[in-house]
């Protein structure tokens, strides 16, 4: 898989996170908790959204956003909303770059990916096409038919499946072995995708109804 292809996926997951917030933001309700400088505090209500409500709370070099969406903490210059503030040459959303300013024990933004882990098991089995002629059929009848023991839904899963179909057929493919150390089997949390589009409207609002710090 290639960076294109991470790169398309990214697009098409935070496109997806923009329509559902489009949404879910239909009637939503902000209280100013407080307001004094760079120490805020901030709700908002979403009555039509399944997690129905978040908070902004920020102080010097640290912002958070919890609710129903998760709890996001994040570190960067005195007053952390300027992070969220697009400029002439920054993104309005940009998860690639706030992912790096999460703070250490705050939530997580890339998952195990299912359809990752699959897309790289297609990948092997086409490069190895020419060696081991058999072992597309293989694969999707022994590791991708959807076998009880066969569960890739957790990279804990993937890797023992894995294990099994290489011994299982070991002696057919002599050599055969799936590298799973090098694959990216990660993509970005749906929450988190959701995250970077609430924080710039977020961050609009909290500049229509206070004066920022600056």
């Amino acid at each position: 898989m290639s960076a294109t292809d991470l790169y398309d996926e990214l697009t098409q997951h935070l496109s997806q996170a923009k329509e559902r917030f489009a949404v879910e933001a239909e009637g939503a309700a902000m209280t100013v908790l407080k307001g004094d400088g760079v120490y805020r505090h901030v709700r908002w209500d979403f009555p039509t959204a399944s997690w129905s409500w978040c908070e902004i709370v920020t102080w010097p070099h640290v912002l958070v956003l919890r609710g129903g969406l998760g709890s996001w903490m994040f570190t960067d210059t005195e007053d952390v909303t300027e992070l969220f503030r697009p400029t002439s040459t920054s993104e309005r959303i940009n998860p690639l770059y706030w992912e790096g300013k999460l703070a250490p024990g705050s939530g997580t933004a890339r998952v195990y990916s299912p359809e990752r882990a699959v897309a790289h098991i297609r990948q092997t089995v086409a490069d190895l096409s020419e060696a081991f002629p058999g072992l597309a059929s293989d694969v999707d009848s022994d590791l991708l038919g959807g076998r009880p023991a066969c569960d890739l839904s957790s990279e804990g899963g993937l890797r023992a499946a894995i294990a099994a179909f290489e011994e299982m057929h070991g002696c057919s493919y002599e050599g055969l072995h799936f590298d799973v150390e090098s694959w990216d089997l990660k993509r970005f949390d749906p929450w988190f995708l959701l995250a970077c589009v609430v924080l710039p409207w977020a961050v609009e609002q909290l500049d229509a109804a206070l004066v920022p710090a600056r």
